[in-house]
């Protein structure tokens, strides 16, 4: 009997001391989990040729985010202060090259320019397809899609022209 009671008496402490030992294990991964990590993205500006937005994400509020970029001859810096939401943001006429940013002793790939060209000629052509097949779905002709007199962007245009197109290929125009 006594190695019994032995036993209930030392598994009670046994599972006490082995919860107690990996709380603070527990508690420090936890906090680790909540800072948040930086991240960053180029973005070109609108209608401004060679200009871009950068902007980091998850920085530590009030402390200073720097951006990096650029090419060993032709580099782009700037130093800006996080807000209290954890976001910085410049922009600039970035050189061609990788965009980086760094907090304290957090840093980030924030991508290059030529990926946000990339990414804002996909995302012009979008907007021109959506616009021209909803323009011409309404009657089943083709508006001028230059009704303002701006200057389009291109990849918009090529985007209205096909959005256009496939509308007017469409089963409703084909019918109507």
């Amino acid at each position: 009997m006594k190695p019994r009671i032995r036993l209930a008496v030392l598994a009670p402490v046994v599972v006490t001391s082995l919860a107690l030992g990996s709380a603070p294990l527990l508690a420090a991964s936890a906090q680790a989990a909540a800072v948040p990590s930086l991240t960053c993205s180029v973005k070109q500006t609108p209608n401004a040729a060679g200009k871009y937005d950068v902007t980091a994400t998850g920085a530590q509020p009030g402390t200073t985010v720097t951006f990096r970029g650029g090419t060993a001859t032709n580099q782009f810096g700037a130093q800006v202060s996080a807000h209290d939401d954890g976001t910085a943001t410049t922009s600039g006429f970035i050189p061609v090259g990788k965009v980086t940013a760094s907090n304290q002793d957090d840093k980030a790939s924030c991508g290059t320019v030529k990926e946000a060209e990339q990414q804002d000629a996909q995302a012009q052509y979008r907007a021109g397809f959506r616009k021209g097949l909803a323009d011409t779905k309404e009657d089943c002709k083709k508006k001028p899609q230059n009704q303002n007199l701006t200057q389009l962007d291109p990849n918009f245009e090529k985007g209205y022209n096909a959005g256009a197109a496939a509308a007017l290929n469409s089963k409703a125009c084909q019918e109507g």
